[in-house]
């Protein structure tokens, strides 16, 4: 069946196209095309250009590149933002083209030349995007963007192309081997008449790709995006290969997280308030205490194991839900991030645990030792990414002893909280006798741990952060725990790094920061005493990494660490 000549995202997203003014066309007209293969020569215009009218084109023909094929209703799609709003994927070409994430039809156009936006959140592990093109005349060839959390892909010679695709091209596990490389065809510009316009991003780095020039007809296109942790949590899979689940209740939720079951949990983007509601929430008794530095200001703390009050208990409400986790489980925010106030996460002894693109926040905010965001009591294979924390009672994580093969990448620990005295999260993350790797991860507004490793069998790596306005020490080793501690920014802070002994006489923690790495700005310590940096014997990562220079990971930590990444939507409590 012929579509009309439009362009439909699962029937309902719109798209745009930018018109070009005169003068554009005149001095894309006379760029000079570069090299594409026919004996050394430029390449025809009647090859590539896109001046005059849009032809009439039909969609690529053939069981081959996708005719017949339906529309999905993918989860992974969103309706809820447009173009350069949130992550997704940007497309033209010459002329008319389907698009397949993981073998789902999500998108196609008939509009020649007609920029598309699709808002489209990638899954941990491997995804595939596959897009079959048809050029009415001359050569077919398509210009791609993708937006992802972590960083930006363009198309280019990495994508694979066949002229004649066979089996189930679009799907995960293809072998594309036989493929050939596409060519380079030119950059967003480089085309007469084809410069995309809005809202096809304006800064990329994508070129035209294609087939040799001569070749008519339609073709097919292949590009594997993995998405996957680097560190101690290399290997972490979470649920791959289930089916993924849309939820959107606490009950499914919790049911289906606890579960024996491979499970792939997707969470709508925006607020889902879990907090315990009416005759759920909790009554307590807290210990009411005044802030040295601050005497007019009280604070209330939660009695754990013989702790005392030197005062009269006064009574609060705890409204928070805890999430449990079984074994082999990816929980993810689609789009922008899913907003859980109210709501931690206990990883007790599961494996294979994925956490992404969330905000855990307001968790008993009003508290002190009233929960921690998270709790990692004995899991190993564990990667949580792209996570929001702050307004938390507690820490924001609790690393046990006995935990192992553990990354953070691209965290945003905020600190900000007016349930402490100084207004700073006072213990940001306490690491102890665990394997925990942290990456691309932002620290602000916290007094001390951010991290601290303790214990003999503490082994903390931690590269590419950022840490703001700490008022004591930010990274620690204590009790002969160790870290290795490179390429990472301190900004307005007290002291970049502490070591100390135990009180039951171990030793002191070890810690090196790799000389000449990392930056020191706004008057920031090296370390607590001035000693200078740390240079002990420490382990060596057992796996491979490439940080980058400290002054290259500080914005892209600060634009990208956090649920939503770029995009993140704003957060508020009650």
């Amino acid at each position: 069946m012929r579509l009309s000549r439009s362009t439909w995202l699962l029937g309902a997203v719109a798209l745009s196209a930018s018109g070009l003014s005169c003068e554009d066309r005149l001095l894309q007209t006379a760029t000079r095309l570069p090299d594409a293969g026919l004996g050394g020569g430029a390449p025809s215009l009647t090859e590539l250009a896109c001046e005059g009218e849009p032809p009439e084109n039909e969609l690529p023909p053939g069981a081959a590149f996708g005719e017949g094929d339906e529309l999905a209703s993918s989860p992974l799609v969103s309706a809820s933002y447009g173009a350069l709003e949130g992550p997704g994927l940007s497309i033209t070409a010459r002329d008319t083209f389907r698009v397949y994430v993981n073998g789902d039809l999500i998108a196609v156009s008939e509009s020649a030349r007609t920029p598309l936006f699709v808002p489209l959140s990638l899954l941990p592990g491997e995804n595939v995007i596959a897009v079959s093109v048809h050029a009415a005349a001359g050569t077919p060839a398509a210009l791609l963007h993708l937006d992802e959390l972590e960083r930006s892909h363009g198309s280019g010679s990495d994508w694979k192309l066949s002229t004649a695709p066979e089996g189930a091209w679009t799907a995960l596990g293809y072998d594309d081997s036989s493929w050939t490389a596409a060519h380079e065809l030119g950059s967003a510009g480089d085309l007469p008449g084809c410069d995309p316009g809005a809202p096809f991003p304006s800064n990329t780095a994508a070129r035209w790709i294609g087939p040799a020039l001569g070749t008519r007809g339609a073709i097919a296109l292949r590009k594997v995006i993995r998405v996957e942790p680097i560190g101690f949590g290399e290997g972490t899979t979470g649920g791959a290969g289930a089916t993924p689940v849309l939820v959107s209740s606490w009950a499914d939720l919790e049911r289906l997280a606890r579960s024996d079951e491979p499970a792939v949990l997707l969470l709508p983007e925006g607020l889902h308030d879990f907090r315990r509601k009416g005759s759920e929430v909790v009554d307590i008794e807290v210990c009411p205490s005044a802030c040295s530095d601050d005497p007019e200001k009280t604070v209330y703390r939660v009695l754990t194991g013989d702790d005392t009050c030197e005062v009269p208990l006064v009574g609060a409400t705890r409204d928070d839900h805890v999430l449990h986790f079984g074994s082999n489980k990816t929980l993810v925010g689609l789009g922008r991030g899913a907003a859980l106030p109210g709501v931690s996460m206990a990883l007790d002894e599961s494996q294979n645990i994925i956490v992404r693109n969330l905000a855990l926040y307001d968790l008993n905010a009003g508290l002190l030792e009233a929960g921690d965001a998270f709790t990692l009591t004995q899991p190993s294979r564990v990667w949580i990414d792209h996570t929001t924390v702050t307004w938390i009672s507690d820490a924001f994580a609790d690393v046990l002893a006995g935990t192992s093969g553990v990354t953070f990448s691209y965290v945003h620990f905020d600190g900000s909280t007016e349930a402490e005295c100084g207004g700073r999260e006072r213990w940001a993350t306490t690491i102890t006798d665990a394997e925990v790797t942290m990456h691309h991860c932002r620290f602000d507004e916290v007094s001390t741990r951010a991290p601290l490793a303790i214990g003999s069998r503490a082994r903390v790596h931690v590269f590419n952060n950022v840490f703001s306005n700490i008022s004591d020490w930010a990274v620690g080793a204590s009790c002969e725990g160790q870290v290795l501690l490179e390429a990472s920014v301190f900004e307005n802070a007290e002291a970049a790094t502490r070591r100390s002994d135990c009180s039951d006489a171990t030793g002191r923690g070890r810690l090196l920061a790799v000389p000449g790495t990392n930056l020191y700005r706004d008057e920031s310590d090296v370390h607590l005493g001035g000693d200078g940096e740390p240079a002990d014997d420490v382990f060596k990562p057992p796996y491979d990494y490439a940080p980058e220079r400290a002054s290259d990971a500080l914005p892209q930590v600060i634009s990208r660490a956090g649920a939503g990444g770029p995009w993140a939507l704003p957060l508020a409590r009650e």
